[in-house]
């Protein structure tokens, strides 16, 4: 299949497939159909016709359902993919299908009333949530999706404060309303709650639960009812029992949009309203702004709600065109900030990367500049090297249709990509060479080691390309035990990357104890002297090297400076002493845990005009630093975990007298809707097998998210022991 999965450029569409085969295709022993079997006649759209959404939020919300809805309504899809039964189009992963929860994002577009919308559909649990970074990075609104039952989670929020910080438009859709239990009025009045009276409904349920049978629209004043049988809704009016309600909530939406815009606000006090026209410029323009954020009522198995969500985000949602400019970084180090459009230079980044065992690596990537076309040469200004863009498509899950270009803001993929990684950036050539702004990953925040035996070579080698695909896996050899280390979100994270082991790549492996990544650092000045001398019966080694050390704020990482004056030691040994330093940082001293937060500085030193060579000073840079060490008072620092913990009201006790057993500090907490969130920091130390806990104390009702917040030194008993397990090794002079 990879030898087909190239096509001559401005070739008609074409479905390219990738992921799981089919059942039938299984059997055959063959993968899938050929890649040019059918012809889908591609659109191209332009900048002002894209609309691209990132559907976020906390795990269970609907999230991968709602866009299989979105596709069916759309015609994208013959059939409604459902979670259940393992067809959601955006959940094509084996093990997302064996475990019913999404693990990575997945895009797929819809055409709709003349526009392209691209929806990419992020994971919500907390152990795969940096997924979602990624989707937020090349969306430009974020539908954050409430559970109907539920309200908002844990994810809710970090997915606000996500888009927030990336400067996107939100808006919440409530689904699951055919829930029993549903209660859209509740949820609503959680999320003004939680994120002010900016939020406000654009649509309403009519029904609960089971006897939920549509939406009412605020825009139009009508009442929508999906068909039985049918992608298609029944318009009708509104039911006399809502029709004062919506013309309440219509109002005060009205209000929220003049009061976004002055013109608007004075045209509202003249006139005592708004036109139609001013209504809907204004709602798209507060929209854009932030200053209105919309609600939609949803139910997803039933396409309720579906439809008038599509025609919202046609008719509110930003184009890239209209997203605020962005800042590239130059080959100089300067930054500039360029619109998304045509006619600026070819700039586009990967945001996913597959890797499928019939065609190969395939890329998935945002056009934040220019134009691309298929099979046009690259180059990779991140790995400064030459790139083939082929089989330009636009992705819908695991298919993707073929399609001649794709301009500004679009979203598209290609596959075969030779030396390309998420988040790279990829130009026209090496004379326009630029840098867009990183995806903001989330760091692996426990590892573990790997144990393979006689496929140790071979489960390397398997987890690399795991890790291609999740750039929030860490994959390194322990300097000192050589031991493979795979890090990861979580312990459910890691499991999940075993498992993926064992089922693509038929490799098992075994997962020892965690290593938490504690590092050392000094909490005083200290100076102090070395001298090497070695003398054998050839050229002998000489340096002497005076050093003082001291430390740094949090975070300030590594300085090395040197005050030495009269050419005590040659300036052509200054770099042999740091490297030195460096290695004795990489491998630490007390503990054998990475050091940071340190100043070396080297003021005095002598060296002999034969003697004195690299190695030598190498040798007498780290036993120097060492020395200092020992003398500016090293201590351990520990991981400390931002935790926030949801959990019924009835469970507070417990769960805050076993984060107290587990050194945890409370910083706080918030009631509402009978559960309880619970912000606390805790040594990671203490919290990594967290999960099982939290599930035995609330009978299986928590949640919690968990992320790396600083490091603070570790208590004197824990330091003194991680010291006495620590084998230094010998010295090296």
């Amino acid at each position: 299949m990879a030898d087909d999965a190239e096509f001559p450029a401005g070739s008609p569409g074409r479905i390219l497939r990738f992921g799981p085969l089919p059942p039938e295709e299984e059997a055959r022993g063959r993968p899938g159909p050929p890649l040019d079997a059918q012809e889908s006649g591609m659109k191209v759209y332009s900048t002002e016709k894209l609309r691209n959404v990132a559907f976020v939020g906390h795990g269970d919300s609907g999230k991968t359902s709602l866009v299989a809805s979105a596709l069916y309504v759309a015609g994208a899809t013959e059939q409604l993919g459902n979670v259940d039964e393992g067809t959601a189009p955006t959940d094509f992963d084996q093990e997302e299908i064996n475990r019913k929860v999404s693990m990575s994002c997945a895009a797929a577009f819809a055409e709709w009333r003349d526009h392209k919308i691209n929806l990419i559909d992020a994971p919500g649990y907390t152990n795969f949530i940096g997924e979602a970074a990624a989707a937020l990075h090349a969306a430009d609104i974020a539908a954050i999706v409430v559970h109907g039952v539920d309200g908002p989670g844990v994810q809710t929020e970090k997915m606000w404060a996500d888009a927030e910080k990336a400067g996107k438009p939100v808006a919440f859709v409530v689904s699951q309303l055919d829930r029993e239990r549903a209660d859209f009025d509740e949820v609503l009045g959680q999320l003004q709650q939680t994120y002010g009276r900016t939020v406000l409904p654009v649509t309403l349920p009519l029904g609960k639960g089971a006897d939920l049978d549509g939406v009412a629209s605020l825009i139009t004043g009508k009442a929508y009812r999906p068909k039985p049988g049918s992608r298609d809704v029944e318009e009708g009016d509104l039911p006399g029992d809502l029709a004062d309600r919506v013309a309440e909530a219509r109002e005060t939406l009205l209000e929220m949009v003049a009061e976004s815009d002055d013109e608007l606000m004075n045209a509202f006090l003249e006139e005592g309203g708004l036109t139609e026209e001013q209504f809907l410029a204004g709602l798209r323009t507060a929209m854009r702004q932030r200053t209105v954020i919309p609600v939609f009522a949803a139910a997803a198995p039933r396409l309720v709600g579906v439809r008038t969500l599509l025609d919202a985000l046609v008719d509110f949602a930003p184009s890239p065109a209209e997203m605020p400019p962005v800042t590239v970084t130059l080959p100089d180090g300067s930054q500039e900030q360029r619109p998304i459009s045509d006619d600026a230079p070819l700039a586009l980044q990967v945001f996913k990367t597959y890797i499928d065992p019939f065609a190969g690596q395939i890329s998935l990537f945002k056009v934040f500049g220019g134009k691309v076309t298929a099979d046009q040469q690259a180059f990779n200004a991140t790995t400064e090297t030459q790139e083939k863009l082929s089989g330009l498509a636009c992705p819908r899950g695991k298919t993707g249709e073929k399609v001649s270009e794709l301009h500004a803001g679009d979203i598209g993929l290609v596959v075969k990509l030779k030396n390309t990684r998420t988040g790279d950036t990829i130009v026209a050539d090496k004379g326009h060479v630029v840098h867009l702004p990183p995806i903001p990953f989330p760091r692996p925040v426990i590892a573990y080691a790997v144990h393979a035996g006689a496929d140790d070579d071979k489960v390397a080698a398997a987890l690399q390309k795991l890790a291609m695909e999740d750039p929030t896996l860490s994959l390194d050899r322990d300097r000192r035990t050589h031991e493979l280390m795979l890090g990861g979100l979580g312990i459910d994270h890691v499991r999940t990357v075993m498992d993926k082991l064992k089922n693509r790549f038929n490799l098992e492996a075994t997962l020892q104890k965690p290593k938490i990544p504690y590092l050392e650092t000094i909490t005083r000045k200290a100076s102090t002297s070395y001298r090497h001398k070695k003398q054998t019966g050839g050229a002998g080694q000489f340096a002497e090297v005076h050093m003082r050390v001291e430390p740094l704020p949090r975070g300030a990482g590594f300085e090395y400076d040197s005050e030495i004056v009269g050419g005590a030691i040659s300036r052509n040994f200054w770099p042999s002493i740091e490297k030195g330093v460096r290695q004795v940082m990489e491998s630490g001293v007390i503990a054998g845990f990475p050091m940071v937060d340190i100043k070396a500085v080297i003021f005095d030193g002598k060296e002999h005009p034969v003697d004195s060579k690299d190695v030598a000073f190498q040798i007498a840079g780290r036993q120097v630093f060492k020395k200092c060490v020992m003398e500016a008072g090293p201590v351990i620092l520990e991981p400390i975990m931002k935790m926030v913990v949801t959990c019924p009201d009835d469970c507070l006790g417990d769960i805050l007298g076993d984060l107290s057993r587990r050194r945890g500090k409370v910083q706080g907490s918030d009631s509402a809707g009978g559960k309880t969130v619970v912000r606390a920091l805790v040594p990671m130390a203490e919290v990594l097998e967290y999960s099982a806990t939290l599930k035995s104390l609330t009978q299986d009702r928590g949640s919690y998210t968990m992320e790396l917040d600083h490091y603070d030194r570790v208590p004197a008993e824990i330091q003194a022991e991680l010291i006495a397990q620590h084998q230094p090794e010998e010295s090296e002079d």
